[in-house]
C-alpha cells in the first residue's frame, strides 16, 4: 500500500513522487521508464529476464513495451522511489537517435553519488513545492544525465522489437485485444480467430513481443484505467465495470498490484497534478 503519489506532467511524459511498499507484479508500459530508489526499502527489480538490485548507486531502465516487476522488502516498509514514465517519441527528439532503436541497452543503470543526491533534490522539491518552469527544466536535465549513464554501459544501439516485422498473426491479435479492452477476454477465442492453437498462439506472441497474452492484455487495460481516471468522473465501480471487473474490489487489487498504489489515491494525485 502507498502512503502518498504525486504526478508532474510535461512535454517528456510525467514523474511520479513515490512512498510505496506493496510489490509489482510483472507488467509493461507504453512509455520508457526509469526508477530511481532515494531511500527506505528498495527491493529488487526483475525487467525481462535481468535482476536490478535498486540502491544510490543503481536505478532500473526499461524500454517501451518491457515486462517488469518489483519486490519490495518483505516486512512491509515503504520505500521512496522517483519514476520516470518517458515518452520514447520525445526521447528520440531529444537525443537524435532513429525511432524504435533501444533507449537502454541495459537494465541496470550506474549512477554517481552527485547524481543520486540530485535525484534526492528533485525528489524535494516535487514533493515540498509546486513545480514551476525551472522544475521542469531540472527534470529534463536529470533524464539526460541519467540517459548518459545508461550510454555508458553500452553506447552502441541496438533494435528492439516493435510491431515492424511482427507476424500477421499476432498483430491481428493486438487488434482484437485493442477493439475489445472494455471487454472480457477470452484467449482460446483469439486464438482461434487468428488460426492458432493456444499453445501455439501464446509461444507466438511471446516470442514475438516478449510478452505473454495476458500480460500484454493487461498493459491494454491499464492504459484504459489510467485514461477513464485522468478524464471521467465515474465512480470507480462503473470505471471496473467498464472494464470487465465484476467487482470494484478486483479492479482495486489489480490496479495496485500494477501501479502500486490504489485507483482512489492514483485519481486524486492524477487531479492535482501539475
Amino acid at each position: 500500500m502507498a502512503t502518498s503519489i504525486r504526478l508532474f506532467r510535461g512535454a517528456f511524459g510525467h514523474v511520479s513522487v513515490l512512498n510505496v511498499a506493496s510489490d509489482f507484479v510483472t507488467h509493461a508500459h507504453a512509455e520508457a521508464h526509469i526508477i530511481l530508489w532515494l531511500d527506505g526499502a528498495a527491493g529488487e527489480m526483475t525487467v525481462g529476464s535481468v535482476k536490478v538490485l535498486l540502491g544510490p548507486d543503481v536505478a532500473a531502465g526499461i524500454n517501451s513495451l518491457q515486462p517488469h516487476s518489483h519486490a519490495l522488502s518483505a516486512d512491509g516498509r515503504p520505500g521512496k522511489f522517483l519514476a520516470f514514465y518517458i515518452d520514447p517519441e520525445w526521447f528520440y527528439r531529444r537525443r537524435g537517435i532513429p525511432r524504435g532503436q533501444t533507449i537502454f541497452a541495459s537494465a541496470a543503470i550506474p549512477i554517481d553519488p552527485w547524481l543520486h543526491r540530485a535525484a534526492v533534490m528533485l525528489y524535494e522539491e516535487l514533493s515540498n513545492g509546486e513545480v514551476d518552469e525551472l522544475a521542469l527544466y531540472e527534470i529534463e536535465r536529470l533524464i539526460d544525465s541519467l540517459a548518459d549513464a545508461a550510454d555508458q554501459v553500452r553506447p552502441r544501439r541496438v533494435r528492439v522489437s516493435g510491431h515492424d516485422g511482427i507476424d500477421h498473426r499476432v498483430l491481428k491479435a493486438i487488434d482484437l485485444m485493442k477493439a475489445n479492452v472494455c471487454e472480457r477476454i477470452c484467449f482460446d477465442e483469439v486464438a482461434k480467430n487468428v488460426g492458432l492453437s493456444r499453445p501455439h498462439f501464446f509461444a507466438l506472441f511471446k516470442e514475438q513481443t516478449s510478452l505473454t497474452p495476458n500480460v500484454y492484455w493487461n498493459t491494454l487495460r491499464m492504459e484504459e484505467a489510467l485514461r477513464q481516471l485522468q478524464w471521467s468522473r465515474e465512480p470507480l465501480t462503473s470505471v471496473a465495470w467498464n472494464l470487465g471487473f465484476t467487482t470494484q474490489g478486483n479492479f482495486t487489487r489489480f490496479f495496485r498490484d500494477h501501479a502500486g498504489v490504489p485507483p482512489t489515491l492514483y485519481r486524486e494525485a492524477m487531479q492535482s497534478a501539475v
